[in-house]
């Protein structure tokens, strides 16, 4: 498997960005459940921003930018939200979804977490769900996003926990592991979703950005599917490559794959086959 360490580094962001684009279709489809799931993580982070009115807030790696949009009713009137993402197809979504809620105060912009192109000091605060981690150099993302802010600016961000901490999408991947598809836990190249699971490590990483008074905190939630089946299919509505080692496998492979997740999943699932599968978000929140 390529990993970071053996990858031209253009290459491998533009691998990054590539699956993110071809996600955005797989992401809006699930929109609904997975903001369900993730609302105690996108309130924290709103919370944690303090937003008020008139203020510039920043959301990176906004996807179809739901967490932003719970900003943007706070600091209106006069209040702007910049969402943002690495991939269009990310923006276009949520250009829709921002007209589908009526959502006025906000400007969008292709934006990279390593470079972000905006004026120094020139937002209030800033917002990150489950982004840093796919960054290359996340000290350079940490500083850019820094460098951006207003000083005294906030920054809210989260990331994810260990991957025995999240069955919802470790229980996945394993199986494709013990069915003998993939060699590796993680999927495809570059940075992966449980890089920023040490709550130290990632307090050091804002500390060495610049930022002060570090908090840190934990976050569970319940990601939830109608079965077995449907559990599969999100995950491969989420992650591309999930869907890449899926999709050319034979009848005998998926049956395979299908028995292996409902032995994993089987103490989350409920009577009629509904599945509620945990997980646990790191949240931190620091002053520039």
């Amino acid at each position: 498997m390529t990993t970071a360490q053996d990858s031209d580094p253009d290459e491998l962001r533009g691998a990054v960005r590539e699956r993110w684009e071809r996600a955005a279709a797989g992401w809006r489809a699930r929109n609904e459940r997975l903001q369900a799931a993730a609302m105690p993580v996108s309130r924290w982070l709103v919370d944690a921003i303090e937003p008020q009115r008139g203020q510039r807030v920043l959301e990176l790696a906004a996807g179809v930018g739901e967490t932003g949009f719970l900003a943007a009713e706070l600091i209106a009137p006069g209040g702007t939200l910049i969402c943002s993402d690495g991939a269009e197809a990310m923006l276009a979504q949520a250009r829709e979804r921002a007209q589908q809620l009526g959502i006025a105060n906000v400007e969008f912009a292709l934006l990279e977490l390593e470079w972000i192109d905006l004026t120094a000091a020139s937002v209030d605060a800033a917002i990150c769900r489950w982004g840093y981690m796919f960054a290359l150099d996340r000290g350079a993302a940490l500083r850019e996003t820094r460098r951006v802010l207003r000083p005294g600016g906030r920054l809210a961000l989260a990331a994810w926990s260990t991957p025995e901490r999240n069955p919802f999408a470790a229980t996945a991947r394993r199986a494709l592991v013990e069915a003998g598809l993939v060699d590796g836990f993680d999927l495809g190249a570059g940075p992966g979703m449980f890089d920023l699971a040490d709550p130290a490590g990632l307090r050091t990483l804002l500390e060495d950005a610049g930022f002060a008074d570090v908090v840190v905190e934990e976050v569970a939630l319940t990601m939830r599917y109608d079965d077995v089946d449907d559990y599969i299919a999100g995950t491969c509505d989420l992650s591309p490559a999930f869907a890449d080692v899926v999709a050319p496998l034979s009848e005998r492979q998926r049956a395979d794959l299908r028995e292996r997740v409902a032995v994993a999943t089987a103490p989350f699932a409920a009577s009629d086959g509904a599945l509620g599968l945990p997980g646990v978000a790191l949240v931190a929140a620091a002053d520039a």
